[in-house]
């Protein structure tokens, strides 16, 4: 698989989103502030489970970085982190998800299949809480 492919997006893959944030769901909020790039880390039937990635990590509680050269294989900038105490969920395609800018399809990049068990291992060990996006 290769960034712009039209196929659909599924474990491991780095897809753009509107990703809502827990901490901005509780002040209100029912969208998310930005697009970025969020992690696909379980897919059952049409149902989806992503996970926000950011370039703020350091300062955002409960995120793992990743190493520079996870994130150079990936297509993500060496300052990106994944956050593993909270995830969004949708039913695909839903209203968030947005295509690739620059070519065909939605997915940008794709991390390894033993890193991504890193991330999902991580993910349960912290209990992460769900956003419902549907």
């Amino acid at each position: 698989m290769t960034a712009g492919t039209i196929e659909r997006p599924k474990r491991g893959d780095i897809i753009r989103y509107v990703y809502l944030f827990k901490s901005e769901q509780a002040q209100g909020r029912d969208e998310g502030v930005k697009e970025r790039y969020v992690l696909v880390a379980g897919v059952i039937g049409n149902v989806y489970r992503v996970l926000a990635i950011t370039t703020k990590g350091e300062k955002t509680k409960g995120a793992i970085k990743l190493p520079d050269p996870v994130a150079s294989a990936a297509g993500l900038s060496n300052d990106s982190s994944i956050v593993v105490t909270e995830f969004n969920r949708f039913t695909f395609p839903g209203y968030d998800i947005r295509p690739l800018m620059d070519q065909p399809g939605y997915i940008h990049g794709r991390l390894s299949p033993r890193f991504t068990e890193k991330i999902i291992a991580e993910l349960k060990a912290r209990k992460a809480t769900s956003v419902d996006r549907d």
